[in-house]
């Protein structure tokens, strides 16, 4: 009898693997990967899935803090990393230290980073944000000239990338991408009249490579990579395989008659003879609450329905109509070895995204690696 009290967070790294030859089947020979990676890599452990993309040939990582920085570099990972973010003023002695590329986002960041290489007396590259209508980080249009006539003045900083973050980028149909765009292009158009060629374009991330002809010499795949689909529409353009499996079993069997409940409130009443499976899996290991009476599992070849509310190290799943289930079968609550249980799909039904549903199941159960 296997260890049934048990849950298992399943990283697949060869279905990396094929998710990235998906993503640069899309793409032209020289456009660079630069893979975003950031916070543990979506949940998937930040050195484990650093190796195989390295393995991949990818032209460098995209982090967001010098922590993750400090780590691949302790590790031997000897790739451009660019913190994609922005940074404070306290990153920078290590981040030069460790080789990462700074993303200007602002003028004030600008002068962060020119009073520190003052002081310091060395030359910095870096990439500029610019503000194409997130509104998130970016470097406003009209501050632009300000910065080239730094940029003129001070020779010791220089502009190697030029980069965006499309807010739609998922919905081919969006005009609100094409604005982005638009503006994107007056950002370098006016960077490179006054003489000033940045080698990397940036601005594609998962959505934009399905997507979008355009695609500038660098992209930024995040979610596809995990085997995730930027919106239901992006199915029809590549084939994604399940990064990350969530697996647990049945613990307990609880039989109600009609008119009788299970759980907190409670919220499940049977309406008929019912069989409830209990799954040792909830919200304390990162399972979302609001796929209560609303979510489904995979067991013995078949699509169960949570019912329910979800508790913190617990949920229930209807039998029913499984007769021959018994304690201790496997149940699938993400993923699968055939994506029985597709991430975008649950996450549609809790409310959010895929990209919270892997940070959250990644922070808080312990992972094993195949392949």
């Amino acid at each position: 009898m296997p260890l049934i009290w048990s849950k298992t967070l399943e990283i697949t790294l060869g279905n990396l693997r094929k998710n990235l030859q998906s993503i640069k089947r899309l793409l032209p020979e020289e456009v660079g990967i630069l893979p975003v990676i950031k916070n543990d890599a979506y949940g998937h452990g930040l050195l484990e899935v650093a190796k195989v993309l390295a393995e991949e040939k990818v032209w460098g990582f995209g982090l967001s803090e010098p922590d993750e920085g400090l780590i691949l570099r302790k590790a031997g990972f000897i790739h451009p990393i660019i913190l994609l973010s922005g940074f404070e003023k306290d990153w920078l002695p290590e981040m030069v230290h460790l080789r990462l590329t700074p993303v200007v986002t602002s003028l004030d960041s600008f002068f962060i980073l020119k009073e520190f290489c003052l002081r310091k007396g060395i030359s910095v590259e870096f990439h500029l944000k610019a503000e194409t209508g997130m509104n998130r980080f970016g470097l406003p249009f009209e501050d632009l000239q300000i910065l080239i006539e730094e940029l003129r003045e001070n020779s010791y900083l220089k502009l190697v990338g030029l980069m965006t973050h499309l807010a739609a980028s998922e919905d081919p149909d969006s005009s609100y991408t094409q604005a982005q765009l638009e503006n994107f292009k007056k950002f370098l158009k006016v960077l490179q009249t006054e003489g000033f060629a940045p080698k990397y374009i940036h601005f594609c991330n998962s959505g934009g490579i399905i997507f979008l002809p355009e695609k500038g010499n660098l992209v930024r795949p995040g979610i596809a990579l995990y085997g995730g689909y930027p919106s239901f529409r992006a199915r029809a353009f590549l084939k994604l395989y399940p990064v990350m499996s969530l697996k647990s079993r049945i613990v307990e069997i609880k039989r109600l008659k009609p008119g009788e409940g299970a759980g907190y409130g409670p919220t499940f009443i049977a309406k008929r003879e019912t069989r409830l499976g209990i799954v040792p899996v909830g919200y304390g290991d990162g399972y979302p609450r609001a796929l209560s009476n609303r979510g489904f599992a995979y067991c013995l070849g078949t699509r169960v329905p949570i019912v329910g509310t979800i508790s913190m190290k617990a949920l229930y799943i209807d039998l029913t109509g499984l007769a021959h289930a018994k304690v201790g079968d496997e149940v699938i609550l993400l993923g699968g070895p055939n994506n029985e249980v597709p991430a975008d799909e649950l996450a549609q039904l809790a409310g959010t995204i895929c990209y919270e549903l892997f940070c959250q199941l990644g922070r808080a159960i312990s992972r094993t690696y195949k392949d």
